[in-house]
């Protein structure tokens, strides 16, 4: 039975993603890296163009119905979603799941799923299949894609599976490997904002995407879609995942977090000023 199972996740994920070339070893990771370095510039270029033509100005009619005025909590996966139980999400009108979180949702009431890299929604869908994702459908599965390359990585069906954001401006960038320290990839990126004088955009499908995680560009999509009042939970921003959601997810490298923290009390102060109320639940349990 449980090869079965396994059998019909790896189909629903060929369904939702192409298959792409992965990191070796030796050679073959030699020239992984060597094709990659050499293939992103022009993919990230073609990414961001098919995003710019794929995104219009329509907007789904549940975006202000379900915001406008209400509780948003954005839900990530960091140790403190173990120290809450049911009741704590009661106080909150929609939930926003970002990657694995999604494995907590209870379809009570208007619930989101929320990502900027696709990566984690393969790992999901291998490990728990595509069931969740169909479920809550299209206009609750939203995705705001910090890396435009990976827009060929989908199907034509997995990229219809979800709503699709773009960034407001974008810029080139260099990036570098962990292991070279110098930049080696150039790459499309979405521009980051000044918090010193950021406005909220008018609702739409276009926003800044935040580089620090996919929590904090969460918090920008229901404040634009009219939440004042968006908590967080499980947004830690540490190294350390919830035992509740298991343990199908990559673990994030050292340090991948550390910015996060300034980004969002940045972000908290500049909301704050325009009548939006942040809190992070995560660092208060």
């Amino acid at each position: 039975m449980a090869d079965v199972q396994v059998a019909r996740q790896a189909a629903a994920a060929e369904q939702v993603f192409h298959r792409y070339p992965v990191p070796g070893a030796g050679m073959q990771r030699f020239w992984w890296f060597t094709r990659f370095v050499a293939t992103v510039p022009f993919n990230s270029w073609r990414g961001s163009r098919a995003l710019q033509r794929h995104v219009d100005d329509r907007v789904p009619a549940a975006w202000p119905a379900e915001f406008a005025g209400k509780r948003a909590l954005i839900v990530g996966t960091g140790p403190s979603l173990d120290r809450v139980d049911q009741t704590f999400f009661n106080d909150f009108d929609v939930l926003v799941y970002v990657n694995f979180a999604l494995r907590r949702a209870r379809f009570d009431r208007p619930e989101y799923f929320f990502t900027m890299d696709p990566g984690p929604s393969r790992e999901y869908i291998d490990a728990f299949g595509a069931d969740a994702f169909r479920r809550l459908g299209p206009d609750h599965c939203v995705i705001a894609p910090i890396f435009f390359d990976f827009w060929h990585l989908m199907t034509e069906e997995g990229r219809a599976m979800f709503t699709w954001l773009r960034p407001d401006a974008v810029g080139w960038r260099t990036e570098r490997f962990k292991s070279i320290p110098v930049p080696v990839v150039l790459r499309r990126y979405p521009r980051q904002p000044d918090w010193q004088d950021y406005r909220l955009p008018q609702l739409g499908r276009v926003i800044p995407i935040l580089k620090p995680t996919s929590a904090l560009t969460a918090v920008m999509f229901a404040a634009m879609c009219g939440s004042r009042d968006v908590g967080l939970i499980g947004c830690d921003f540490s190294d350390s995942r919830a035992a509740s959601v298991g343990g199908a997810q990559t673990a994030v490298a050292a340090g991948t977090f550390n910015s996060a923290r300034t980004e969002f009390t940045a972000m908290q102060a500049n909301f704050a000023d325009q009548g939006v109320r942040l809190t992070n639940h995560s660092w208060l349990r």
